[in-house]
């Protein structure tokens, strides 16, 4: 495709670019020319750019799930297996893309959304949260949530369930405009953003995930990442 568009984004383009047409061979040209700026608008909102992972990538690198700044790195504990971790926040940028990419090469163990697919989640920290519980080939776990109680949103993540693989930086769906993620990853993993850092989906590293058994040690994770 000459200008890359995110799926669900193609009808809207296509229907927007043909009233353009017709309008214009109608010889309305008021009409013909704000179907334009609607179509380039569209285009921009719904653009999804080939983002290339850092080389070399580190087998344990957690990539940003999304365009986003930094808001806060915290102290918590997993909302899925309860265990201390570190919360990556991250704002959505309004400006950026809207596309969501896999921060590992995981399976996707669990995944909870409140209101569609669960009345409870099992956490209070997923409140409003669309969350996955992902786990890695050496059996780490970690939970990627995004809010899906801002507006205007748009999620569509539907095909990304419970038993799926995901690749690391690969594009799991769409989730506008200017929402929240958060990224736990389990404790002794090595961080490295800062609040008020943007980030690039699919392309900037987090941080790394600890080794399997590695029980916390931070300076061998960061060895790994290193």
């Amino acid at each position: 495709m000459l200008f890359p568009l995110a799926p669900e984004g193609r009808l809207f383009v296509i229907i927007s670019a043909w009233m353009a047409v017709i309008s214009l061979l109608f010889g309305e040209a008021e009409l013909g020319l704000f179907m334009v700026i609607l179509t380039v608008f569209l285009m921009a909102v719904f653009r999804d750019l080939r983002r290339n992972a850092p080389v070399p990538a580190p087998a344990l690198g957690v990539i940003a799930p999304a365009d986003a700044t930094v808001e806060a790195v915290t102290e918590a504990r997993d909302p899925f297996t309860g265990k201390p971790a570190v919360c990556i926040r991250l704002r959505q940028r309004r400006l950026g893309e809207y596309n969501v990419h896999a921060p590992q090469e995981a399976e996707i163990r669990e995944r909870v959304w409140p209101g569609k697919e669960t009345d409870t989640p099992p956490d209070a920290q997923l409140e409003g949260r669309l969350a996955y519980a992902l786990e890695n080939d050496e059996g780490v776990r970690m939970t990627l949530a995004l809010s899906v109680d801002h507006w205007p949103r748009m999620i569509r993540m539907q095909d990304n369930i419970p038993g799926n693989r995901l690749g690391r930086g690969k594009r799991m769906g769409f989730a506008g405009f200017g929402g929240r993620f958060e990224i736990w990853l389990p404790e002794g993993a090595h961080v490295m953003v800062e609040p008020g850092q943007h980030v690039l989906a699919g392309s900037v590293l987090l941080g790394g995930l600890p080794g399997a058994g590695s029980d916390g040690d931070r300076e061998g994770t960061a060895e790994v990442m290193q």
